[in-house]
């Protein structure tokens, strides 16, 4: 069975996790530029912004046309990956990413329900929720990985067809990883840069 985490107070079944194992498990300052950002040969983050910008060309706009087409009774869903994707982890740890800040915000004022996938695993999982809630992310629930041995393309797989099962309709999906949006059961994707790295 699946593990969600309903925001802001329940923890359903859903599995809610970000990064596997311990890659973030020393996280900047919140504001700092981030210590793996020069070490691990990332870009700047002016250049990673700018990067960021391209990919969500297009965005806004389909979200519009998408929700406007929606059929009577259709439920809408977006599913956001969550490090680097939501929260600039590497560059700006807590903070959102602002162009997916926007993007979620807008989806909340459509009337399309927001909803997180991460390859952490409950246990990995810790105040992720809240570092969401205090970066002015609204949310349905976070959907984590059973375990580390799991693939993160099973289960970001099993988070989006748990989110079908309770009825919704996936129109986006948001990530930095080629595995946030392999596997089907969305509609459209939006893929952030990753560097290789991250890929």
């Amino acid at each position: 069975m699946s593990r969600l985490v309903l925001a802001p107070l329940l923890f359903c079944l859903c599995l809610l996790v970000g990064a596997p194992g311990a890659a973030y498990a020393d996280r900047p300052a919140a504001g700092s530029a981030g210590p793996s950002q020069r070490a691990q040969g990332l870009p700047s983050k002016q250049v990673w912004l700018r990067d960021v910008s391209r990919a969500m060309e297009g965005s806004w706009s389909y979200l519009g046309r998408r929700a406007e087409a929606r059929r009577p009774g259709e439920r809408l869903a977006v599913v956001l990956d969550i490090d680097n994707t939501s929260i600039a982890t590497e560059y700006a740890w807590p903070r959102p990413v602002k162009k997916v800040l926007a993007f979620a915000r807008r989806a909340d004022r459509l009337g399309v329900t927001v909803y997180f996938a991460t390859g952490r695993t409950k246990g990995q999982l810790g105040d992720t929720p809240q570092v969401l809630r205090d970066a002015g992310y609204r949310f349905r629930a976070v959907c984590v990985r059973h375990s580390p041995q799991q693939s993160l393309v099973a289960g970001k797989v099993r988070c989006r067809k748990s989110f079908e099962r309770r009825g919704y309709t996936i129109i986006a999906v948001i990530g930095n990883r080629r595995t946030d949006m392999r596997g089907g059961h969305l509609e459209r994707s939006f893929k952030l840069p990753s560097y290789g790295r991250l890929s």
